[in-house]
């Protein structure tokens, strides 16, 4: 009995052993954007280049959407937005026309137009892009960290609707450049 309570001890301790180790992989969050509690997934991102802002740096427009907002081109240029989903947007400045600089951006209440700072930022919700119906929410503050990994952006946004709830989003993936100045 003695050697039978024995091996049963073993086999336990070697059960919670095993049981203890985990993978150290890290989990990469999903591409999502999330509000009161809900979560709407982010599938697609553009970079759209406006133009040169007065003080010689880059204006840009940052579009995140789901899978069923639809861009139909014209040209090399965006002809039109359409479909139902969800999608967040800024008005940005980099110093580079054709990408996003790596680092964290600012909401600029005051227009400053200094490089990594956005502005006029909105968030749609189970929006129709075509009738433009659905549940649209201003940012008035917040952050949007950009890193870079190969041609895959991570971005990361922690901002607040005019309702003063937050709205923070998670995106890995390319972002598709037009330029539309």
């Amino acid at each position: 009995m003695y050697n039978f309570s024995k091996s049963l001890w073993v086999i336990l301790l070697l059960i919670l052993a095993f049981a203890g180790c985990k993978d150290d992989k890290e989990v990469e969050p999903k591409n999502a954007l999330m509000h009161d509690g809900r979560e709407f997934e982010l599938s697609k991102g553009l970079l759209i280049h406006l133009g040169e802002y007065p003080k010689g740096e880059s204006g840009q427009v940052l579009f995140l959407s789901s899978d069923g907002v639809k861009i139909r081109e014209s040209g090399g240029k965006i002809d039109s937005i359409y479909g139902v989903g969800h999608a967040i947007y800024f008005k940005l400045i980099s110093a580079t026309e054709d990408a996003l600089d790596e680092g964290e951006y600012t909401f600029d209440n005051d227009f400053t137009i200094e490089v990594r700072t956005f502005f006029d930022p909105y968030v749609v919700f189970n929006g129709d892009f075509a009738t433009e119906d659905g549940e649209y929410y201003e940012l008035y503050e917040g952050k949007l960290t950009v890193k870079k990994e190969g041609s895959n952006y991570i971005l990361d946004i922690d901002c607040i609707e005019r309702n003063g709830k937050h709205v923070t989003a998670h995106y890995k993936g390319p972002l598709s450049f037009y330029d539309e100045e």
